[in-house]
């Protein structure tokens, strides 16, 4: 019976410890912004500063990408979509940056992979922003590109 006892009580101990390394190893939850969702971390609040001004941050939360597509929506964002203001390279890497480290893709986490940007439709809702780039490049004060 003792025999019995001394295996049990060694069985128990061991799952306890296989328990609590586990528990050790998983990360916890990060901190996030109770207003917008966001995960506060460095550099978060330029991030939602420039994004927040045309879109819901559920635009972005709910996207995953690695630095490639988030640089590449910045860069569709600026040519077609209004997003005039963020000009200074120092800042949108920072931004870039920041949604690479908080919001890359994760293993099994989509239910399909991601639409390029190139491939999204227009947005129908016209932001304040969008507007006014459109009425200045109308009147001719926002010069316009020309293919090579």
């Amino acid at each position: 019976m003792k025999k019995y006892l001394s295996v049990f009580l060694v069985t128990g101990l061991l799952l306890a410890v296989l328990r609590s390394s586990d528990a050790a190893e998983e990360t916890p939850e990060p901190e996030r912004d109770p207003v917008t969702g966001m995960i506060i971390a460095e550099d978060w609040e330029l991030a939602r500063n420039n994004c927040i001004v045309c879109h819901s941050p559920q635009q972005f939360l709910r996207q995953r990408g690695n630095r490639s597509t988030w640089q590449h929506i910045v860069d569709w964002m600026q040519k077609d979509h209004g997003l005039l203001w963020l000009v200074d390279p120092v800042i949108e890497d920072k931004i870039v940056t920041y949604l690479t480290r908080n919001y890359a893709p994760e293993e099994g986490k989509y239910r399909r992979a991601p639409i390029a940007a190139t491939l999204l439709p227009p947005n129908p809702y016209v932001s304040q922003a969008k507007k006014e780039y459109e009425e200045k490049k109308a009147k001719g004060l926002i010069p316009v590109e020309k293919a090579p």
